[in-house]
């Protein structure tokens, strides 16, 4: 009988264990989550990247390089008619414009007539001349008989040396005169002054017509320029002239044709309204494809010394400082400050603070900026 009560116990017992056993694994249990270690670590200014985080493979990791290309820049250029051969034409005298044999576009050679013009001025020269010529003879003679006369004995010395001061005057006086005529350019025709082409080439503007009545000598007339070599004008802002060298070229595309080889000439100052200096390059244009007034974006290409650059995707801005992120052993990284030069199109070039083989960020670098 006991034992039958302890068997019943027993039993009891173990169902209640079951039923306990069996409502707990019905329950909803919480499981305990550990904190993953972090992606970057902090090592001093060391950053360290866990291997097998959400950053590792994210960066990639390349060696700076050296480039020996030249420094280009892009200028506003213009195509200008050479020093010296683009003439303004002016009347030398007064009068009245007879006859006008060119226009606007017309190619001339050099002494060709561009016009005429009846002048007074010019009749008033020639009868100087005229005059002079025969002054000059007369005296010429008088003093001739004076010195026969002298010899003979039949007259002072003093009449010998009135004759040969008039002389002497008299062809001071022919010698103004004959000049004066040639100053003026005229081919013999008395009151025509003629306007030759001082230099071959295009007669770009015409501001007189036949009728006009030219009284001042400095009106410019009209323009002829030789435009069979032409210059290219860039200009230079000042801040970018301390990269100036000694050896630098200059491409400027033009439809039709493109200019290319070394700097001609440069300005010896700066220009006050524009700070900028002017560099020219000498082109041919003996085909006239080029034309005075057109305008281009040249390239200034300024020879350098080898030096570090940087693709611009590993640059880090921070105010007014850059900065790059170099590698010190595989996953660890030092932010480092850096100074650069200009941009070479998706690159730029480095004065200070990296050297050619270092290994630095060059994309991804912005995922460790907050770090």
């Amino acid at each position: 009988m006991r034992v039958s009560r302890n068997i019943i116990i027993t039993g009891i017992v173990l169902i209640a264990l079951l039923l306990l056993w069996g409502a707990w694994s019905l329950l909803p249990h919480r499981t305990i989550e550990t904190a993953p270690p972090p992606a970057v670590t902090h090592d001093g200014d060391l950053l360290r990247i866990r291997p097998g985080g959400p950053l590792d493979g994210q960066l990639t990791i390349e060696p700076v390089q050296e480039t020996l290309s030249p420094h280009q820049v892009e200028l506003p250029a213009q195509i200008i008619t050479p020093p010296g051969q683009s003439v303004d034409i002016h009347s030398p005298v007064v009068g009245r414009l007879a006859n006008l044999y060119v226009q606007t576009g017309q190619h001339v050679q050099k002494g060709d007539i561009l016009a005429i013009l009846y002048s007074g001025d010019l009749a008033q020269a020639w009868s100087d001349d005229h005059k002079a010529q025969a002054t000059l003879t007369l005296t010429r003679q008088a003093y001739r008989r004076a010195v026969g006369v002298l010899n003979a004995g039949g007259n002072a010395v003093k009449d010998m040396q009135s004759a040969k001061n008039d002389l002497e005057q008299a062809q001071a006086e022919a010698t103004r005169a004959r000049l004066r005529l040639q100053a003026l350019g005229t081919d013999g025709n008395a009151g025509y002054q003629p306007l030759f082409a001082p230099v071959s080439g295009i007669v770009t503007s015409v501001s007189t017509g036949v009728g006009q009545n030219v009284t001042d000598m400095t009106a410019v007339l009209m323009n002829v320029s030789n435009v069979d070599t032409v210059w290219v004008q860039a200009s230079l802002p000042d801040t970018l002239l301390p990269m100036l060298g000694t050896t630098m070229t200059l491409d400027a595309p033009f439809p039709g044709q493109t200019c290319h080889g070394p700097v001609t000439s440069l300005d010896g100052t700066v220009h006050t309204d524009t700070r900028r200096l002017n560099l020219y390059l000498r082109c041919n244009n003996t085909q006239g494809v080029l034309r005075p007034g057109q305008f281009t974006t040249a390239t200034l290409n300024i020879t350098q010394q080898a030096q570090p650059i940087l693709p611009k995707t590993a640059l880090l801005m921070d105010n007014d400082q850059i900065s790059v992120f170099v590698e010190t052993s595989p996953n660890t990284y030092r932010r480092r400050f850096i100074t650069i030069s200009y941009e070479e199109g998706e690159t730029v070039r480095i004065l200070s603070g990296l050297k050619a083989g270092e290994r630095i960020i060059t994309h991804g670098a912005i995922l460790l900026n907050d770090y």
